[in-house]
């Protein structure tokens, strides 16, 4: 019988369904299924790494959570970046770094992001808790609250426990990286890291390919609803002024602020800078808060509301009328000599560069996979290893299964694979003078 070990790293070989190449065997975009009617741009925050491994792995061969949060986040955007048209993914880190939680919010924030999600795992001393959770900021915003509804309802379809959306009210505090980035924000906890069994799927491909599918079809689900839920409206807000002060530099460095262990933010105020702590949505949640800061020493603490700022109007210039001549244009009829063959033999070549059929990925991989082994076997179709040497991508070994020119046939296979142990599979279309020699292929 197989150890535990090998056991989790066979289950992680045979389970890898990665969607991160943008491009597969030279097919054109029309591979991608799904396209946004709009520009939408991303944000993906895996939560902790670096110096902050977030929640420590029980066992050497499982990951940390840092590292856990970077997988599912990778998968996550290869998905979009595969299957999605007018998708811009963006990532508040690729490696194992250490980023700030103010860090993560101006990047965000600096480029104009849609969306913003973070990734997290959980971790609970009562062990056998399981399950999921969506933090947004507060319920009262529309969009962000519905997405986090998608969120819930996805992941209750992969099978998963929902533990529940919860805001800044339910939890009784606030969560950084969504209290401050500008655009509907999720934070979504994965999994319980402190539940043996859920340690393990936490780690597992498959169980990593469930969850960040649940959250591509969250997403792709909630951008495509109409009509869409009312904008998230985040004015007025309502920050603490601790003090004001001429030189922040400094005094951000006083001991008496550092020890307030809070993010203070200088704002200019003329000739002063006023030193603001905070950003609540809800008057009384900031009164709550300056009478804490006031106990910590700063008796003069008082509540700022900030409402949103009236847009800039610039004076028109009428313009003066310009009166031009316009002159009779001269038409020259051109007599068209080409030869009636020729047009024809165009055609047909443009006929043939648009020709295509269909396969099914079922999965892609860091190493070359063995074509031989059962799961393949029992699919009955003839199964194809591509190598994408040109792919930016750590996984370029893809496998694809069948070759029809019919959709509806592409569909039934579609279908059968998904039947069969691979959930995640979906068609691609391949331009027949684009189409690529596999390196192997199984023939059932």
């Amino acid at each position: 019988m197989l150890s535990n070990r090998l056991k989790y790293l066979f289950l992680n070989l045979v389970s890898i369904f990665v969607l991160f190449s943008p491009t597969v065997f030279g097919q054109s975009e029309s591979y991608k299924q799904y396209s946004f009617d709009r520009k939408v741009v991303i944000v993906i925050d895996p939560g902790h790494g670096g110096t902050d491994v977030g929640k420590p792995r029980s066992k050497s061969y499982y990951k940390h959570e840092s590292d856990l949060n970077l997988d599912i986040a990778f998968r996550l955007g290869g998905y979009l970046e595969e299957r999605v048209n007018n998708v811009v993914v963006k990532y508040t880190r690729k490696t194992d770094r250490t980023v700030s939680l103010e860090e993560r919010v101006n990047y965000a924030n600096s480029v104009k992001a849609d969306y913003f999600i973070s990734i997290h795992c959980n971790s609970l001393a009562h062990k056998s808790y399981h399950g999921t959770q969506v933090h947004i900021q507060s319920k009262k915003f529309p969009t962000s609250y519905g997405w986090a509804r998608q969120i819930d309802q996805d992941f209750v379809r992969a099978g998963r426990k929902s533990r529940g959306i919860k805001d800044r009210n339910d939890r009784g505090h606030n969560l950084q990286v969504i209290q401050y980035t500008e655009m509907p924000g999720v934070l979504v906890e994965c999994g319980f890291m402190s539940n043996a069994k859920e340690e393990a799927y936490l780690n597992s491909g498959k169980g990593q390919t469930y969850i960040a599918s649940a959250l591509f079809r969250a997403i792709r689900d909630f951008e495509n609803k109409r009509p869409r839920p009312a904008k998230d409206n985040r004015y007025p807000y309502y920050r603490v002024q601790i003090g004001s002060t001429t030189n922040p530099t400094a005094d951000l460095k006083s001991k008496k602020i550092r020890n307030l262990k809070m993010k203070v933010d200088p704002h200019k105020d003329g000739q002063h800078y006023a030193l603001l702590v905070g950003r609540e949505y809800e008057k009384k949640v900031a009164d709550k808060l300056a009478k804490t800061i006031q106990k910590k020493g700063f008796k003069d603490a008082y509540v700022r509301r900030f409402d949103a700022p009236k847009p800039k109007t610039i004076p028109v210039t009428p313009k003066k009328e310009v009166v031009s001549e316009v002159k009779e244009a001269k038409i020259t009829v051109v007599k068209n000599d080409t030869p009636k063959d020729s047009i024809t033999t165009n055609k047909d070549s443009d006929k043939l560069s648009k020709l295509h059929f269909y396969r099914i990925q079922i999965m892609s991989s860091v190493d070359d996979v063995d074509l031989n082994k059962r799961e393949f076997k029992s699919l009955g179709y003839p199964v194809f290893l591509f190598y994408d040497d040109e792919s930016k991508n750590a996984y370029k070994y893809q496998v694809l299964v069948g070759k029809t020119y019919s959709k509806e046939e592409a569909q039934k296979i579609l279908t059968s694979v998904r039947q069969k142990g691979f959930p995640d599979a979906f068609i691609v279309t391949v331009l027949e003078n684009q189409a690529r020699k596999p390196q192997k292929k199984l023939l059932p």
